[in-house]
C-alpha cells in the first residue's frame, strides 16, 4: 500500500515520517497539556493529574502530584512522558536524516537535550522547559523551508494532525478545533492516493460533525479514537 502512496519512498521510511510527526507533536502538546495542568494544581486543584491519568488512559499512577509532573515529564519508562516521546522522535528523525536533512534534525536533538538536562537536574517546574516548545515550532519550520519533497513533508504533517485529533479528542476540545484540524488532514492527503483505510475514513466522516460530537460520551469518545488511531495505511 505504502509504495501507492509514495514510490519514492520505501514503506518502512515512510512509516517512520508518520511517526516522526506523531511523536514531535505529541510532545508539543503535551507540554502544553501539562501546563494546564500545573497551573490548575498551583491553584489548588490537587486531584487535577488523576484527570490526566484517565484521559491518556495510562495505567501507572504516580502516587503524588509531584511525582505525577516528574513522571509525564521524564519517565522513559512511561510511553505518555515528554522524555520518552522526544527518544522516539528521535530515534525516527536520525534514520531519516537524509530525508529531512540534519538543520531539521537537529531541533529534534536539541529538545532531547534539554529535556535530558532537565531531567538530571531534576526540574520539576513545567514553564522551564519552553525552550522545548520553541525547538518544535521550530522544527516545524525548518519541515517547511528546507524539504522541497512533497510526499515527505505530506507524511509528517498526517502523522501530526493525528495526533493533535487524538489528544485533543482526549482532552474534550471544542469541535470547531477538531474540525479544523480533520478538515486539514483530509487536505493534506489529498494527493496521496490510498493514504487512509476508505471504510474508516467513512466512520469518522459520521462521528466528526456537530450534530454528532459528544466528547461527554465515553462510548462515542472511544469509537473515534479507535478510528482516527487506525485510518492512515502505514
Amino acid at each position: 500500500m505504502t509504495a501507492t502512496i509514495c514510490n519514492a519512498i520505501s514503506a518502512t521510511k515512510a512509516n517512520r515520517l508518520y511517526w516522526l510527526g506523531r511523536y514531535a507533536e505529541r510532545v508539543y502538546l503535551s507540554l502544553h497539556l501539562l501546563r494546564k495542568s500545573y497551573d490548575n494544581m498551583i491553584d489548588g486543584g490537587d486531584l487535577q493529574y488523576l484527570d490526566y491519568y484517565k484521559r491518556l488512559d495510562a495505567s501507572s499512577v504516580y502516587p503524588d502530584k509531584m511525582s505525577f509532573m516528574q513522571g509525564f515529564m521524564y519517565d522513559e519508562k512511561n510511553p505518555n512522558s515528554l522524555l520518552a516521546g522526544m527518544e522516539r522522535a528521535n530515534d525516527n528523525a536520525i534514520v531519516l536524516r537524509e530525508e529531512i536533512m540534519s538543520e531539521t534534525l537537529s531541533y529534534i536533538q536539541l529538545s532531547l537535550v534539554r529535556l535530558k538536562e532537565a531531567a538530571a537536574a531534576g526540574t520539576t517546574n513545567i514553564t522551564d522547559l519552553q525552550c522545548v516548545t520553541d525547538y518544535l515550532l521550530a522544527f516545524w519550520g525548518s519541515v517547511d523551508e528546507r524539504i522541497f519533497d512533497d510526499d515527505i513533508r505530506h507524511l509528517m504533517r498526517i502523522g501530526r494532525l493525528v495526533e493533535n485529533i487524538d489528544l485533543h479528542v482526549r482532552f474534550d476540545y471544542p469541535f470547531f478545533r477538531i474540525e479544523e484540524t480533520y478538515a486539514g488532514l483530509k487536505r493534506c492527503a489529498e494527493d496521496m492516493d490510498g493514504i487512509f483505510d476508505t471504510m474508516i475514513l467513512a466512520h469518522v466522516d459520521e462521528l466528526l460533525t456537530e450534530e454528532t460530537y459528544a466528547p461527554d460520551d465515553m462510548e462515542y469518545k472511544c469509537m473515534l479514537l479507535k478510528y482516527i488511531n487506525h485510518l492512515v495505511l502505514l
